[in-house]
């Protein structure tokens, strides 16, 4: 659940405890589902508290995405973006005539850079055929 929020959101989040998921406690009384939803909400709620300064940050930073198409899993788009969310509705609207033909479109990866030049430069490593081959392995 976590790393489906942080991947449609593009924020990366603390990992959350590990007893959060139902891994036992060497010590596991009768109050450790109340540990575990405290444990949950203590970490959600460290998502949700993004101060204005945050939030300012993280609309600076440049995103390197890669789309695979819902119809072909085999096709997939790779740019660069500061709002992937909007970027993606585009692609599923076929605003973009690149990706038109093999829309719905899905995120499958988004990585998030605060410099422009190296969010471009990745994004042209990834369409080279190396760039491809590591986004197969490590994507």
């Amino acid at each position: 659940m976590f790393a489906r929020i942080a991947k449609r959101t593009g924020v990366q989040l603390p990992s959350p405890p590990a007893f959060a998921f139902g891994a036992k406690r060497k010590s596991e009384g009768c109050h450790a589902g109340a540990e575990r939803r405290r444990a949950i909400l203590n970490f959600l709620s460290a998502f949700q508290k993004t101060t204005a300064w945050q939030a300012s940050k993280m609309q600076r930073f440049f995103y390197v995405y890669v789309l695979v198409s819902e119809d072909n899993e085999t096709i997939h788009y790779t740019g660069i973006t500061q709002d992937v969310q909007a970027r993606l509705i585009r692609h599923n609207q076929g605003l973009c005539a690149p990706t038109a033909k093999y829309r719905p479109w899905r995120i499958q990866t988004a990585i998030a850079f605060d410099s422009e030049i190296k969010a471009r430069a990745f994004e042209r490593y990834l369409k080279t055929g190396s760039g491809r081959e590591f986004a197969r392995r490590h994507f």
